[in-house]
């Protein structure tokens, strides 16, 4: 097993000793498994680099790499829009380890001889790779034997890694999207963190709408924003129409308003018009933080027929754990839980069980009163409504936590809501 790190730099010679160059870099093709080496890189002391097939090369030793022609009969190699050149656009580069759900850093890559070719076979993620590439390997092995210490040894599959980095040779990203799909968002909002952003596009194009939609809201705000500005509008509206109406909201809020207008422009009418209602408040009031997504019935509605219309609405809800009772003109009435309505009595109205709505907030509240009234009251979601009691939104515990610690803490608390 050879490593490139060890070949960068060693002399190629052409069949009469004359040096060609020094060796700086290798190519193969990106679309294989375990790709052999086509071509070689010559860097020489003066001119242009030089391009050759490894077809010519006659002998690789550990002092030099030795060509089978003389150098004024040697012929240039031509790369294909496959080809991938490993020192460029791979060593040191970002790599997406589906089976790892994690982004690496490529510190070398393993090379051994196969079917009479050189073939890429695998990657070294090692920290203590880079040891090899400073010269220092063999004293810290030898000092590690005499403390009796093992060195860790990582590395992965070639054919079990994706290159990210995209090249001006044309090198696409190869993602398989049948194993993206059986990823957690969560684990893609983490690949796509550690990404830039043209990337992180990438990776989300070879998901569905809903994956991205919840993939993008476990990233930082300001790479959702700049993952949704660079999709075309029909892909930025569908992940819109996904989300939650109050982060589609607060994410359009950050955008520039005619790209956010021309994105509301662009997806379902009714999606649209709870994300414009929620835009309308500011950004740091109830209004501006509550979703538009709940539970509501009217006072005469049975037990029984409570849970039938439940059940056919809880599909396009996220938060089913409290219900709100409404009149006709959405003055809020009263509260139960799914508890209250489980152990009532199938044939009674829901308003002879309900709670009156003691604890409410209203729309131009602060949100750090909101998070404080959750909070004081221990709920999982407070209702928002207006000077005549019509209910507008909740706010849920999770938005409350967003408001009360930094993003990366929240982003360690489990996500009670999905």
């Amino acid at each position: 097993m050879a490593h490139f790190s060890t070949l960068l730099g060693r002399p190629v010679c052409d069949a009469a000793g004359q040096t060609v160059g020094k060796l700086v870099d290798l190519i193969v093709p990106a679309d294989t498994d375990y790709p052999a080496i086509q071509a070689l890189v010559a860097q020489p002391r003066r001119g242009e680099r030089v391009l050759l097939p490894w077809a010519d090369v006659a002998e690789l030793d550990e002092s030099r790499v030795r060509l089978l022609a003389p150098r004024d009969q040697l012929e240039a190699y031509t790369p294909a829009d496959h080809d991938l050149f490993l020192a460029r656009q791979v060593l040191d580069r970002q790599i997406i380890d589906i089976r790892g759900r994690r982004v690496v850093r490529v510190n070398d890559l393993e090379l051994a001889p196969a079917d009479g070719s050189l073939r890429l076979m695998g990657v070294d993620v090692d920290p203590t790779s880079l040891l090899r590439r400073l010269g220092v390997e063999r004293p810290v092995e030898a000092l590690a034997r005499a403390l009796h210490l093992e060195l860790p040894h990582q590395t992965i599959d070639w054919c079990a890694i994706d290159p990210v980095e995209s090249g001006p040779s044309g090198v696409r990203l190869r993602v398989p999207a049948e194993d993206l799909a059986h990823m957690h968002p969560a684990d893609i909002a983490e690949i796509i963190n550690s990404l830039d952003q043209r990337h992180g596009d990438a990776v989300l194009a070879e998901v569905d709408a809903e994956t991205a939609a919840e993939a993008i809201e476990e990233v930082d705000p300001e790479l959702q924003v700049q993952l949704l500005e660079a999709m075309d509008d029909a892909r930025a509206a569908d992940i819109l129409e996904e989300m939650d109406p109050d982060n589609a909201a607060d994410l359009l809020g950050d955008m520039a308003p005619e790209r956010a207008n021309a994105l509301l422009a662009a997806m379902e009418p009714d999606e649209a018009a709870d994300v414009r209602e929620l835009l309308a408040y500011p950004e740091d009031t109830a209004g501006g933080i509550m979703t538009n997504e709940y539970a509501t019935v009217p006072p005469e509605m049975t037990a029984q027929e409570a849970i039938a219309y439940l059940r056919r609405e809880a599909e396009a809800l996220d938060e089913v754990y409290y219900v709100y009772v409404v009149d006709a003109d959405e003055h809020l009435l009263g509260v139960f839980t799914l508890r209250d309505l489980i152990v009532a009595a199938p044939d009674a109205p829901v308003s002879s069980f309900a709670q009156p709505a003691a604890v409410c907030v209203q729309l131009n509240d602060t949100e750090d009163h909101v998070a404080r009234v959750i909070a004081k009251y221990n709920l999982l979601a407070v209702p928002v409504v207006d000077n005549e009691n019509r209910l507008h939104g909740i706010v849920t515990v999770d938005d409350a936590i967003d408001i009360i610690l930094p993003v990366a803490w929240k982003k360690r608390l489990p996500r009670i809501f999905h």
